[in-house]
């Protein structure tokens, strides 16, 4: 019986090294292809609305104000490794665009994020990114996502909105998210992972009085996302339907949206220019926030 339990004991400690060996071989494998959205169709030239642009600056040639001034006006601040505010060498007719680099790692950008949105470090001390030793899996495209959001805009009860987006570069998506009041913004603020980091850098406690993990609670109560580019060339995009946010896909109390354009897989540099939000008429059937079957198709919200 003793030398049987001494086999089995070993063989239990070779499972668990056999076990051990296998995670780090996963750890370092190549990461699989995160899911994508496929290439949507461009529209035809000249289709946009005739009505008011409801987004300022979503050409990205009014500069801020201020310790802003680096960055496009009513837009989150660029930093230079991550997020670029210039001109596209192949296209200088587009003048200045937004281009979101994924390829960058992680740890380096939250470590200049840090110096950068925390500590005030002027743009010009943004880093040259480094090589990441396990290519595309600790990368923004890989975790976070290229995040880059508007500022709140007014929208009006029982109206829907049609938004344009001109990008170059792999697909990617577009979200718009609407709110009940106007919240304040700073850097990441619909990111937990980002929340948490900047509370740890602070030295903020990460436990409530109860001794329970601080947890971040999203501001959005509305949310929709339509795909764009997945071409080399400039092209303009929008979605299928209205955006209808005070509509039954959720409560009369939305008031404000945001967009946001969201490139992350696979890493590389997204394109992104001319951003324009309309007010168009509702669809015909759209009805009371009341929850039915058709509500509960992707990346609708209920009440």
């Amino acid at each position: 019986m003793k030398s049987n339990f001494r086999f089995h004991g070993r063989l239990r400690d070779f499972s668990v090294v056999a076990l051990m060996l296998l995670l780090c071989a996963a750890a370092l494998a190549e990461p699989a292809p995160q899911t994508q959205p496929a290439p949507p169709p461009a529209i035809e030239a000249g289709e946009t609305p005739t009505g008011d642009n409801l987004m300022p600056n979503g050409d990205f040639e009014q500069a801020g104000e201020g310790e802003k001034k680096d960055s496009p006006k009513h837009w989150q601040r660029i930093e230079g490794l991550v997020w670029h505010w210039q001109a596209d060498p192949t296209a200088p007719e587009h003048g200045k665009a937004i281009m979101i680099d994924t390829d960058v790692d992680q740890r380096q950008a939250y470590n200049w994020w840090v110096q950068r949105y925390l500590n005030g470090a002027p743009i010009d001390r943004a880093p040259k990114k480094t090589a990441n030793p396990v290519p595309g899996y600790g990368t923004i495209a890989g975790l976070d996502g290229g995040y880059y959001w508007s500022d709140l805009i007014p929208i009006k009860p029982g109206r829907a909105y049609q938004v344009y987006v001109d990008a170059k570069g792999p697909a990617s998506k577009v979200f718009v998210r609407g709110y009940e009041k106007e919240v304040p913004l700073f850097f990441g603020d619909e990111a937990p992972a980002t929340v948490e980091m900047f509370r740890k850098a602070r030295g903020q406690p990460e436990l409530d009085a109860k001794g329970r993990p601080v947890r971040y609670r999203l501001r959005y109560r509305y949310s929709k996302w339509f795909s764009v580019g997945g071409s080399d060339e400039w092209k303009t995009y929008t979605h299928e339907k209205p955006i209808d946010p005070t509509g039954r896909e959720i409560t009369e109390d939305v008031r404000y949206i945001r967009v946001m354009l969201y490139p992350y897989w696979p890493q590389g540099q997204y394109w992104y220019d001319n951003i324009r939000v309309y007010e168009v008429d509702p669809l015909p059937d759209r009805g009371v926030p009341e929850a039915q079957k058709e509500d509960f198709e992707e990346m609708k919200v209920v009440k």
